[in-house]
């Protein structure tokens, strides 16, 4: 009797212990290379945020290992090539992976931060990540990156055809810019991140484009004075996506990824709503009236346009549109026949 209970016990304290031991393996955060994108390097905003994106990604189960990079195109190699299982990456980069979201830096698709957050939403509801995911790649969030306004040399602009023979920085990863650029009657000037704003502040170029982070951290007061200004009207909503090959991640953490970037939305642009409002308000150029209509068919236009020449997802145009109409139905697309 004694000996059937020491092995009853035994087998026990076996099954116990192997148990015990598939716990602590199941426990293990799996390993992930993140190729981070970090226009103002390390150390600044985009440094901590993705710390702390990081911090919480191991309460999904992963272990993050993070890897700087400041050119984004290297960054979209590096994940193709299989050197990382994630990157974040402009809008347009990841429009390499995923054309559906890709899209989300149409110009004037977004007129305001909570049009933005409307999206955001949406695309973070479990009904909607089949649109996440295509082939070996799926986005995993969306990170606010502050609106993208036009800064120009000339303060005497009042409508988007006043901007009519400027010369304006398009950078080379950016095709689509470039045709846009020329749509509007400008001149484009080829130039990298690391000299467009430099082109700027030494009159090279009339037109740059960029969130109003840049004003203090580029020195653009340089270019913008005497007799320039900063359009008040958002050429788009920049944003960050993070893409990731999904089968090196753990079950479900897709999902809660993209929900955690709306439960930051806030936070996340805190650093960008004061860079606005450290802009100094003589600065601002508003467009009113006929510039401001002119301003929503221009860019109307384009995205329609980009929509037949297959680079902008129909399907994501519908929504920003009919985002925009629900928070705004007086405006003339809603009720255009041709309605993206």
């Amino acid at each position: 009797m004694k000996t059937k209970m020491k092995k009853a016990f035994s087998g026990l304290l076996t099954a116990l212990g192997a148990t015990l031991i598939m716990g602590n393996a199941q426990a293990e955060p799996v390993p992930v290379k993140m190729c981070a994108f970090m226009f103002m390097g390390e150390g600044g905003p985009e440094h901590q945020a993705l710390m702390d994106y990081q911090a919480a990604a191991l309460n999904w189960g992963a272990k993050i290992e993070l890897k700087s990079y400041v050119h984004d195109k290297i960054v979209v190699e590096e994940l193709k090539s299989g050197a990382c299982d994630m990157a974040n990456m402009p809008s347009l980069q990841a429009r390499n992976f995923n054309k559906f979201t890709g899209t989300l830096d149409a110009p004037a698709a977004m007129p305001t931060y909570e049009h933005l957050r409307t999206v955001m939403q949406t695309l973070a509801k479990p009904s909607a990540a089949k649109y996440m995911r295509n082939g070996d790649y799926e986005v995993i969030g969306i990170q606010p990156a502050g609106a993208v306004f036009i800064f120009t040399n000339d303060n005497s602009i009042k409508s988007i055809s006043d901007l009519a023979g400027k010369r304006m920085a398009v950078l080379d990863t950016m095709p689509e810019m470039r045709q846009l650029v020329v749509d509007l009657g400008m001149t484009p000037v080829s130039s990298t991140l690391t000299n467009i704003f430099q082109k700027f502040n030494n009159n090279a170029i009339d037109i740059t484009g960029g969130p109003a982070i840049v004003y203090k951290m580029m020195e653009l007061d340089k270019g913008l004075r005497p007799n320039g200004g900063i359009l008040e009207n958002p050429v788009m909503q920049g944003n960050m996506q993070f893409v990731a090959r999904w089968s090196k991640l753990p079950d479900g953490f897709a999902q809660k990824s993209r929900e955690f970037f709306v439960k930051n939305f806030d936070q996340t642009l805190k650093t960008v709503r004061e860079a606005e409002e450290d802009i100094p308000k003589d600065l601002w150029i508003p467009l009113e009236g006929q510039g401001r209509e002119e301003y929503h068919t221009q860019t109307r236009q384009i995205r329609l346009a980009f929509r037949e020449q297959n680079v902008y997802d129909a399907k994501m145009l519908t929504l920003l549109r009919k985002i925009r109409c629900n928070k705004e139905p007086t405006l003339a697309e809603c009720t255009d026949p041709n309605a993206e």
